[in-house]
C-alpha cells in the first residue's frame, strides 16, 4: 500500500507529493538512484600480535608491541546518513532527507605499534606510560599517549590519577555536511573519522586482598577497581565514564 503526503516546504518552498512505501521514500523532484542494497553483510577481521617485555632494572619495566590487522567485508555503517553538495535539498517538514547512506571500500588494514614503560619510584608511588603510533591504508593516523600515577594509601588501597590523550588524523574518505559531491566513490561525514583531539582526566580507587581474606562461597577476593573518567573531544562531544570490576580466585 502506498500513501502520497503532501509535506511541503521542499525545496525553498516548492511542494511536491511524496509516495511513502515501507523502506523507501520517493517523489518525482526526490528519486535518489544512489540506495540500494549492500551486495555483502559480513565482515571479518584477521589479528596478529608480537610483543617484547624486558626487566631493564629493579625499579624499571619496559615493553613493545605491534598489532597487525586486516578486515575485509561490510565496512560501512548503513545507518550512517551523507549528504551532497551537487544535490538539492529536500526536507520532510524538519527532518532532511539524504542523499546516500556511507560507502567505504570493503578492506582495511591497521598497524598499530606502541610501547609501556612502568617505574617504581618509591613504595608508596608508581608511574605507568604507555604511548601508541596507529596508521591505515585509509589515511587515518594517531597518536596516544596515556599516564598513570597509582599511589598506595594502605596496604590494600590505591588512588590512581590518570590522564589520556588521543589525537586523529582524518580520513581520505571523509568530508563534513554536505563536503562530498555525488560522483565520489566513497564518503562519510563520520566525525569518528575526522580530524580531531581528545583528553580524557580520571581518577580509581583499588582494594586488592593479596591473601584473599574476604570469601564469597568458595572463591576468594582478589581486587576490586572502580574508575571514573571524564571525556572531551574538541569537535564537541564530551562524555563521563564509569567503570567496575572485581577479581576472584579460587
Amino acid at each position: 500500500m502506498q500513501d502520497f503526503v503532501d509535506y511541503g516546504g521542499m525545496n525553498g518552498g516548492i511542494y511536491d507529493d511524496f509516495v511513502i512505501t515501507p523502506g523507501q521514500i520517493s517523489s518525482e523532484v526526490y528519486n535518489p538512484t544512489n540506495f540500494k542494497e549492500h551486495d555483502k553483510k559480513n565482515r571479518n577481521s584477521f589479528a596478529l600480535s608480537l610483543g617484547f617485555s624486558q626487566v631493564v632494572t629493579k625499579k624499571i619495566q619496559g615493553s613493545f608491541f605491534l598489532d597487525v590487522l586486516y578486515q575485509n567485508g561490510l565496512l560501512s555503517t548503513p545507518y550512517q546518513r551523507v549528504y551532497f553538495a551537487d544535490k538539492g535539498d529536500f526536507f520532510i517538514n524538519e527532518f532532511q532527507l539524504a542523499d546516500d547512506i556511507e560507502r567505504l571500500p570493503d578492506s582495511r588494514f591497521k598497524l598499530p605499534i606502541g610501547t609501556r614503560w612502568n617505574f617504581y619510584l618509591n613504595e608508596k608511588l608508581t608511574l605507568r606510560t604507555y604511548y601508541r603510533y596507529y596508521f591505515d591504508n585509509w589515511d587515518i593516523s594517531s597518536h596516544t599517549l596515556n599516564v598513570e600515577l597509582p599511589y598506595k594509601l594502605t596496604e590494600k588501597f590505591t588512588v590512581i590519577p590518570m590522564y589520556r590523550f588521543y589525537s586523529q588524523g582524518a580520513s581520505k574518505y571523509f568530508a563534513p555536511y554536505e563536503g562530498h559531491v555525488s560522483t565520489d566513490e566513497y564518503y562519510t561525514s563520520d566525525y569518528d573519522l575526522s580530524t580531531f583531539n581528545a583528553h580524557q582526566y580520571g581518577i580509581g580507587v583499588s582494594y586488592t586482598d593479596i591473601f584473599t581474606n574476604a570469601k564469597i562461597w568458595k572463591f576468594g577476593l582478589k581486587n576490586i577497581d572502580l574508575r571514573f573518567n571524564h571525556y572531551d573531544r574538541n569537535d564537541g562531544l564530551s562524555a563521563n565514564i564509569v567503570s567496575f570490576g572485581i577479581k576472584f580466585v579460587q
